[in-house]
């Protein structure tokens, strides 16, 4: 007998550290299993049909608006997108537009400049001119160096 109280203050500490199952934990799964069991059971039978088509119905009709309203503003995204598109395309055609203009310009300007540089006088030009130039002074000179000496 003395192996009988050690037995039960042994029950004890290990109930205290949870060890061992206390009742009310087997109650507790009995009652859950037995409702498991009665779940699945009434699913079969069909007792509990409208209540879950009602409930079904209405989680369809929540999933429905809402995809309804994502419709909605994907629409117009959808819309505001093609919106800036088109801006953008109109613009692309702009600055398209423009560049052509200025190619054509700085195209207009290449060529002008290329005539100046062929028009613009090179060393043997310019002592040329210069040439001219002194022999109308010098023709000058002597035009009215004999003006004076003969109406004197």
């Amino acid at each position: 007998m003395q192996g009988q109280p050690e037995r039960h203050g042994l029950d004890q500490e290990t109930k205290q550290q949870g060890l061992l199952p206390d009742k009310p934990q087997k109650d507790n799964f009995v009652k859950r299993s037995k409702d498991f069991i009665q779940g699945a059971v009434d699913s079969i039978t069909g007792k509990d049909l409208p209540m879950l088509v009602e409930d079904f119905t209405r989680e369809m009709t929540v999933v429905a608006e809402g995809l309804a309203e994502d419709q909605a503003r994907l629409s117009d995204v959808l819309r505001l997108q093609g919106e800036g598109q088109d801006q953008l395309a109109d613009k692309v055609r702009q600055v398209e537009k423009r560049m052509g203009d200025l190619e054509r310009q700085a195209a207009e300007l290449q060529k002008k400049m290329e005539r100046r540089r062929e028009n613009r006088p090179g060393l043997s030009q310019i002592l040329r001119q210069a040439t001219w130039l002194a022999a109308i002074l010098a023709g000058a000179w002597v035009i009215t160096t004999l003006v004076k000496t003969f109406w004197r």
